[in-house]
């Protein structure tokens, strides 16, 4: 990182013509993104970019700016325009700074979640993954028609430089390894799907299964049609669980409840979804993504219970929202979403024993969810399930319903989060959805 530039960007702020705070933050990213088709290489990309976000808070008036060019007379330059555009701002008092007494002090630990390889690692290595990958596949089943394996990895680096008191720095890494299989299928359909691999390091990354998995996923879609309307069990495959969280996620941000666009407001302390539900943000765990010893704005992070047996415990509410509010801020948002249970199932395979019917949901295809009264409806598709066994493979079906009360009807937590994702949330399953098909 390349330091000295953010302080001398502090002493350019020093020399305007009037007193002011500001928030500095120096970005420096590398990325490495590389996709084979059907064995050749189809793109390679590698970026690097260093930016300045810069803040000026000037009477109640709160200004931001970014800018790329980071040669001494341009930051010096673009600096002055900042503050002079600053000046133009309506003011707004609720737009200040964080308490320096809510700043990440040091000593945190060690959270160990940067590769400082992956920059260095020489790209066809990475291509050699790739390719085997692709070749546990290649040739095993005539029905391919083509096979997409992507890898990409990522490091960053942040330097923060607050005037109040706040001068520290991150770095994070992942790489990911994913593949994208389609394949003949009945009636001119080419169903698609796969399955990928996120890791920290490079040397953790998996070299087998993933394409095996993708191919596995793609032949079971062979057949897709909607299933007969009514209301089922749906089970939540984990991989796409958290989508069916992710409104009421939103209807806890600040913003949302001072807007009057969430239908969680008013609910803090409230039940309101199953008592099954019990989730928290742990940024302090080491050797996760998402781990973070502070937010954007300086502040110390720490593990924050979102839900306990259902009951709504926190908003996620920065400094200007608290005080719109009138508000004991928290945090600006979510590090790393853990989901479990006090007592979890074993595992989703239990689940296939039931008569049912039930419909295991796999993936979406588009949506939406109202923000102000949590009614909903998804494209899906997955397996209708029978007595263990898949009856069909199903698509062009909608759930509808009200995301709070489907979230009552929670019925099953699993135990099989990725350890690897930013938001860990098992295999779910809920009783009673309503199923729009044929």
């Amino acid at each position: 990182m390349n330091k000295d530039l953010i302080y001398f960007a502090s002493e350019a702020i020093l020399k305007l013509p009037a007193k002011l705070d500001y928030k500095l933050v120096l970005l420096e990213n590398h990325e490495d993104n590389i996709v084979l088709r059907d064995g050749k290489v189809e793109k390679m990309l590698r970026a690097t970019s260093l930016s300045l976000a810069i803040n000026l808070y000037l009477d109640g008036r709160d200004g931001f700016f970014y800018t790329n060019d980071l040669r001494p007379d341009s930051v010096s330059a673009f600096i002055r325009q900042a503050f002079e555009t600053t000046k133009l701002l309506e003011p707004d008092e609720t737009r200040t700074l964080a308490d320096p007494s809510r700043y990440y002090k040091g000593g945190g630990p060690d959270l160990q979640n940067f590769d400082a390889s992956l920059s260095e690692i020489d790209p066809k290595e990475k291509i050699r993954l790739l390719q085997d990958t692709a070749r546990e596949v290649e040739g095993t089943d005539k029905r391919i028609i083509s096979m997409q394996t992507r890898y990409n990895d990522r490091q960053h680096e942040a330097h923060y430089l607050i005037s109040n008191g706040f001068d520290g720095h991150e770095q994070s890494s992942y790489c990911t390894l994913t593949s994208i299989i389609t394949v003949e299928g009945e009636g001119g359909q080419h169903p698609m799907d796969g399955w990928g691999e996120s890791r920290l390091f490079f040397k953790q990354m998996p070299h087998q299964g993933i394409a095996p998995t993708a191919l596995k996923r793609t032949l079971q879609k062979i057949g897709q049609r909607p299933a007969p309307s009514g209301r089922y069990r749906m089970i939540l495959e984990s991989p796409c669980a958290g989508n069916f969280l992710q409104p009421i996620l939103n209807a806890m941000n600040g913003q949302a409840l001072q807007q009057r666009t969430s239908f969680l407001r008013g609910k803090l302390g409230q039940q309101v979804v199953s008592p099954l539900v019990n989730i928290v943000d742990d940024p302090l765990q080491p050797g996760t993504r998402g781990a973070s010893l502070f937010d954007y704005d300086g502040v110390a992070t720490q593990r924050r219970e979102l839900f306990t047996e259902g009951r709504l415990q926190t908003y996620f509410i920065d400094t200007p929202m608290g005080k719109k509010l009138g508000m004991k801020p928290t945090t600006q948002g979510i590090h790393r979403l853990i989901m479990g249970s006090p007592k979890p199932a074993p595992s989703p395979l239990p689940l296939w024993g039931s008569a049912g019917p039930f419909i295991l949901v796999t993936d979406y295809n588009g949506g939406n969810c109202d923000p102000v009264t949590g009614n909903f409806s998804y494209g899906i598709e997955g397996f209708l399930i029978e007595n263990g066994a898949i009856v069909q493979p199903v698509s062009g079906m909608n759930i509808t319903g009200n995301i709070l009360d489907v979230w009552q009807r929670l019925s099953y937590v699993g135990d099989d989060a990725d350890p690897w994702e930013t938001e860990l949330i098992p295999t779910l399953a809920f009783e009673d959805v309503a199923f729009d098909g044929i």
